[in-house]
């Protein structure tokens, strides 16, 4: 993964005066999003589409131990999928930043949480009255103690602000600060304080300062919310300074919840953030998830000339839930991992017969702590195992019955599914159609060990996927030509489906197509993100064509994404059609995707073609 930084350094520029309309917030959305395509990322994107199709909250962690200049990027601008609205414009999704090598600290449990009020005026006006205000009064409607003449601290100074954080009667558990932010060092952001001795200068300090100055003497501490009100608070700079941002050094001394401005933070901004924060938290009683979006909200409502909604950072261990909620008292510690949903096993065999089940050898991740029920079968190659095409009608209905196995597991929530098996490839495709959104696990069969799993090498290379397009002048169908493991050929499509009628060719192809080639399931998605995006591109939306036809030499995996991506509502009809050599023609049956998922008896979903020699009547619009 890579990714371009003189370029990205110019947008990154052009963030901090541009507007929410601004095409600058597209090429970064389209950036970030090609930058992490390669990894695990296509399939949590899955999951979230699903999660926030169902109203589920979504939690994503940006983490990295080693490439601070992640931390400084507009992870908030990554799309919720190929077409999806930013992570910064969904309800329900919280975009939290953590640091692996931070170190322990416990926070100390308080029966009364403490609101600390510290402003500094020593860099320029600040809006100290406003912020006031709005934390007056959101303690009041709540009832929440705050002792002006005790937890106002006006113009502050570093050695006072220490000295207030570290009283044991009534320990300050949420510090809020105002002042400016100001470049310290070689491309380091600190604050800017009043100076301690009265009658000196107002004192520049950084992140190493002022953590030797907090918690140098300190093990464990009270503090569980900072909320940084200055400009750069949440800046490492670009390339990222060793000192990293003063938002990250209270992140990893231990805070366990961070608010901070990776941007120039305004005046009116800064207090419309005060007031939705408090009101969210303390009045509402809300997590910090719903408490910054609401921010985030009316911050761009309300100051849309500025990138104020943008620019907020929250820094928070993604095994803390205590992070989300800091003015409740501390949840006790878990002494065993919790469990997860139950995990669905669907084996579907058609071609051939499966003799081995997954286990948690084969895929950890998914079945560490769950309970797996015992598998689903969907046993096909009974009736049209051996090519007896008669039965083929009958046992479409049955596999996407409302009311059958197949999509009463789909419909279930707070499960985890995996699918695996060998179904011929337009049946693999009519179950993903029917799974559609729905996060579905697939694995793949490795010849060589003969088990169901994935390669765990997931940085090896794998051959690019790549596609040729060619455009016909007749016809209103399009031919989807998939070559992974074998070579999808023209004149054998061509048998079933005259090139008179096509208007459009796809072919996705690999240099050398070949059986076992997809062994990663980084690899299996970055494929099916290519293939979903060209067809979404090139047939989405457009009423000069009616149908979609694929010929798919792809294995299992490959096949029930491809049913995914042609559930896209803006998509014709669309066939699936089924190869063997032995056949005349090759492609004997094909599937019509949205007859088979209608279920109505009077629509036949399969079209079986007769030997050339008979002639041909099919017609497919």
């Amino acid at each position: 993964m890579e990714l371009r930084w003189p370029k990205l350094r110019e947008e990154l520029r052009a963030l901090l005066r541009a507007t929410p309309e601004s095409r600058n917030f597209k090429r970064l959305s389209e950036a970030l999003r090609g930058f992490i395509q390669p990894a695990e990322w296509l399939r949590a994107e899955d999951k979230i589409q699903y999660a926030l199709k169902s109203r589920q909250p979504v939690h994503i962690t940006v983490c990295s131990n080693n490439a601070d200049e992640l931390y400084y990027l507009p992870w908030e601008l990554l799309p919720t999928g190929f077409k999806g609205p930013p992570l910064v414009g969904v309800e329900n999704c919280l975009l939290r930043y953590e640091c692996k090598d931070r170190p322990v600290r416990k926070p100390v449990a308080s029966t009364q949480g403490r609101i600390l009020f510290a402003w500094s005026d020593a860099g320029g006006g600040v809006p100290m009255d406003g912020h006031l205000d709005e934390i007056r009064a959101a303690c009041a409607a709540a009832q929440f103690p705050f002792i002006e003449e005790e937890d106002v601290l006006e113009r502050v100074s570093p050695r006072r602000l220490a000295e207030k954080l570290s009283e044991t009667a009534r320990p300050v558990t949420a510090l809020h600060l105002l002042c400016h932010g100001s470049k310290v060092d070689d491309g380091a952001y600190g604050l800017v304080f009043d100076p301690s001795e009265e009658g000196g200068e107002p004192e520049r300090v950084d992140q190493w300062q002022l953590a030797s100055l907090l918690f140098s003497s300190r093990h464990d501490s009270p503090l569980r919310l900072v909320t940084l009100c200055a400009c750069q608070g949440g800046d490492s700079g670009m390339p990222a300074h060793p000192l990293g941002s003063i938002a990250r050094m209270f992140h990893v001394q231990g805070v366990p919840a961070v608010i901070a401005s990776r941007m120039p933070l305004t005046c009116a901004g800064s207090t419309t953030l005060t007031k939705a924060l408090y009101q969210s938290l303390l009045v509402q009683q809300e997590d910090l998830c719903t408490a910054l979006s609401s921010a985030r909200k009316k911050l761009q409502r309300e100051h849309s000339s500025s990138s104020d909604w943008l620019s907020l950072q929250f820094y928070a261990p993604a095994d803390s839930p205590a992070a989300l909620t800091p003015f409740s008292a501390l949840p006790a510690i878990p002494t065993t991992p919790a469990a997860r949903g139950d995990l669905v096993l669907i084996c579907h065999e058609s071609l051939k017969q499966t003799h081995v089940t997954p286990t948690e050898a084969d895929a950890p991740e998914l079945f560490a702590h769950r309970h797996v029920r015992p598998k689903i079968l969907i046993d096909q190659h009974q009736a049209i195992g051996e090519r007896r095409w008669e039965n083929l009608e009958p046992e479409v209905a049955r596999l996407a019955a409302t009311d059958g196995v197949l999509r009463t597991a789909f419909a279930e929530r707070d499960t985890e599914i995996l699918y695996y098996g060998f179904p011929y490839v337009p049946l693999a495709m009519l179950a993903g159609y029917l799974a559609d959104s729905r996060p579905v696990h697939v694995l793949e069969h490795d010849r060589t060990r003969q088990r169901f799993t994935w390669q765990t090498d997931t940085v090896a290379a794998h051959p690019p996927l790549e596609v040729v397009t060619r455009h016909g002048e007749t016809g209103s169908a399009a031919r989807v030509r998939v070559s992974i493991s074998n070579e999808v050929r023209p004149e054998d499509c061509a048998q079933v489906l005259p090139d008179s009628d096509i208007r459009l060719d796809l072919h996705f192809h690999l240099s050398a197509p070949e059986r076992g080639v997809v062994r990663r399931e980084a690899q299996l998605l970055e494929y099916a993100q290519t293939i979903r995006q060209i067809i979404d591109r090139n047939i989405g939306g457009k009423p000069e064509f009616t149908s979609i036809h694929v010929f798919a030499a792809v294995p299992v995996s490959i096949a029930f994404h491809l049913g995914r991506a042609l559930a896209y509502t803006g998509l014709p009809e669309c066939f699936a059609y089924n190869y063997n050599a032995d056949d005349a023609p090759r492609y004997k049956w094909c599937l019509s995707l949205k007859a088979a998922k209608a279920a109505n008896p009077k629509q036949p979903s399969i079209t079986i073609f007769p030997s050339p020699s008979q002639g041909s009547n099919a017609n497919h619009g």
